[in-house]
């Protein structure tokens, strides 16, 4: 029987990271961490998924990303967070972007999502649904005629049409 998957919840109010870990506590092992040096100490191979906010008052969730990314650690990272997404999401190594407020429902079937898709490996889906996935955010936060403008809305959409076809080229050979 394998482990439960961990989670580490990290958000500067210490309510709502509670909150979300006592939701996916049931099902998932749970660290949290209230501020960003601490999210850098408990990360570590063994966490699966990190619910992570993006503003914090010591260490950005920006740069707690660059720093997970950068320690190699290849968990699963959820920006849960009040800050609207802006063009900057495309940069993000982020699997998913959720604006708060989130209810149980959207967390757990975020979660959920990520889970399954880790079943299929690593051949393209991951980087393929956090593409869409930022999309889809920053689409149902502005007018896609403004998006379409952007050269980073442009590129995301061009990064998107290429890895689709390849992975229906890959699957199709």
């Amino acid at each position: 029987m394998s482990a439960q998957p961990t989670i580490l919840v990290v958000d500067d109010e210490r309510e709502l990271a509670d909150l979300y870990a006592m939701w996916v506590g049931e099902d998932y092992e749970v660290l949290t961490a209230y501020d960003g040096q601490t999210a850098l100490e408990k990360v570590s191979s063994d966490v699966n998924v990190v619910l992570l906010d993006r503003h914090m008052p010591d260490i950005t969730g920006d740069r707690v990303l660059e720093e997970i990314r950068a320690a190699g650690y290849d968990c699963w990272v959820i920006m849960v967070t009040a800050v609207d997404p802006g063009l900057d999401i495309v940069e993000l190594d982020v699997d998913d972007y959720v604006t708060k407020p989130v209810t149980r429902a959207q967390l757990t079937r975020i979660i959920e999502n990520l889970r399954v898709q880790s079943r299929y490996g690593d051949d393209g889906r991951r980087e393929l649904q956090s593409l869409s996935n930022k999309m889809e955010t920053l689409e149902d936060g502005h007018a896609v005629e403004e998006l379409t403008d952007t050269e980073s809305y442009q590129q995301l959409e061009s990064d998107l049409k290429e890895l689709s076809d390849s992975l229906i080229e890959d699957s199709d050979g």
